[in-house]
């Protein structure tokens, strides 16, 4: 059996859907290193900053988990060939629900909140924040409906106004006005650049939408039955990776939530090709269950990230042996606190991908509820190990528990998928030296037409 990433599907589908990770990453760093470096002169400021981006995340990434998987699986399903508005009402009444749970959560629970992460500046914040879990609804109900569509290049557009826009604003107030750089300022300027996103997704969105709803109670509940599974999953999952700064910031201070954030960051950057490809192996593993059985499916999962940690591997050496380097383009020298973290945690980096095609490949196979039951497990040691190394080691005690809660985590999530889909360590490693091997291939075949060119 042989990937034919040469096939249009995988070309076209995995470049946009890398590019628009990357593009993410690309305008999340810069103005992170504007704001780091030129706006804020004290790192509690980013601290907060921080918080307020990682909560906002979790929610959007919990919402996004919560519709992308039941439309993009009962899209599939031959009874709904000719009813697919039900699966899109449904998918965004649940979507409407949701976000009016999160607004309650958000006015109610503002106090609570901040006072547990000891951080009373997220009050107005969340104030503001209100009319972006709003905008939110349309956003994601139409890049949901673009990826079910396999719509990648429409979903990047989409998401580089959305980012561009906000980077924009930032550069033009830090030249022309920098004293309204503030913290509230900045979520009016992200509601500003969500806004313009929601229309661009809107214009590609359009062909595919349905303006009446169509309830339907039955298709609810089935969406719903499948989807709680994968909601409380992408809960702990959420959870689960903004564990250090959460924990730091209630057990120490938001200046140490300023170090991990910097080593999240960098984290993030090295999880783009396991992401991208999720997003784009989802609805392949779904049609492949649905065609040929778990054995292509073993066979994608072996492969893609065999692959992912043939790339992450020289990577973490590099961050690993100059640290200092990518702390301070990052952010600056006032963050070289954060360098025996990331060197903590970097060289276990491998083990990321794992997690990421584990989740979709539970997901696609229709297994969600062992995907929950094993993100509880993760999510609950994280929290332990964290929470035990802050509390006796010290503030780099959460780098040490992520390690710890990785690798249990990893042994937990290898053993069921050798159990469900047959998964083998061996072969997975394999297909790293693979990798390595096509690449040296590719670059002999490289030099070789330079060499000839030369000559002639």
């Amino acid at each position: 059996m042989k990937l034919k990433f040469g096939s249009s599907f995988w070309v076209h589908s995995i470049f946009f859907t890398l590019l628009n990770r990357f593009s993410l990453i690309a305008f999340g760093v810069i103005s992170y290193i504007i704001l780091a470096k030129k706006v804020f002169p004290t790192v509690n400021e980013m601290g907060i900053w921080s918080l307020f981006l990682a909560i906002f995340a979790l929610i959007e990434t919990i919402k996004q988990g919560l519709l992308r998987n039941p439309m993009i699986k009962f899209l599939s399903e031959p009874e709904y060939v000719n009813n697919r508005n039900k699966i899109q009402s449904a998918s965004l009444i649940t979507n409407m629900l949701f976000s009016a749970i999160v607004i309650v959560l958000l006015i109610f629970g503002r106090p609570i909140c901040t006072n547990w992460l000891k951080t009373p500046e997220l009050f107005p914040l969340f104030q503001w924040g209100i009319l972006i879990i709003l905008i939110l609804i349309p956003f994601n109900h139409f890049e949901v409906l673009l990826q079910a569509h396999f719509k990648f290049k429409d979903i990047f557009y989409g998401y580089l106004c959305r980012q561009g826009i906000f980077l924009f604003l930032i550069i033009g107030l830090l030249i022309f006005h920098k004293s309204s750089l503030t913290l509230v300022n900045l979520v009016r300027l992200q509601i500003v650049s969500l806004l313009w996103g929601t229309l661009i997704l809107m214009y590609f969105a359009r062909k595919y939408f349905y303006s009446k709803i169509d309830t339907d109670k039955k298709t609810m509940l089935r969406m719903f039955h499948f989807g709680k599974y994968i909601f409380g999953t992408n809960v702990f999952s959420a959870f689960g990776r903004s564990a250090d700064q959460f924990i730091s910031a209630g057990l120490i201070s938001s200046d140490v939530v300023a170090y991990y954030n910097v080593v999240s960051r960098i984290n993030n950057m090295m999880d783009v090709p396991s992401i991208a490809i999720a997003d784009v192996l989802f609805p392949k593993n779904v049609e492949a269950m649905a065609t040929s059985g778990t054995d292509k499916v073993r066979y994608y999962f072996e492969r893609m990230v065999g692959t992912i940690v043939s790339i992450l591997v020289p990577i973490s050496i590099l961050i690993f042996s100059i640290p200092h380097l990518f702390i301070k383009i990052l952010a600056g020298s006032k963050y070289y606190a954060a360098v025996p973290i990331l060197q903590t945690v970097i060289l276990f980096s491998f083990l990321r991908p794992f997690s990421y095609q584990f989740g979709t490949t539970m997901d696609a196979i229709g297994k969600p509820r062992v995907n929950f039951w094993v993100n509880l497990l993760t999510m609950s040691l994280s929290y332990f190990f964290m929470y035990l190394g802050l509390r006796y080691i010290g503030w780099m005690g959460a780098a040490y528990g992520t390690v710890v809660s990785a690798i249990i985590s990893f042994l937990v999530m290898y053993t069921v998928l050798n159990k469900t889909i047959g998964v083998r360590l061996g072969e997975t490693f394999k297909y790293v030296w693979v990798s390595y091997r096509e690449i040296y291939v590719h670059i002999r075949k490289f030099i070789g037409k330079k060499d000839e060119s030369v000559r002639v």
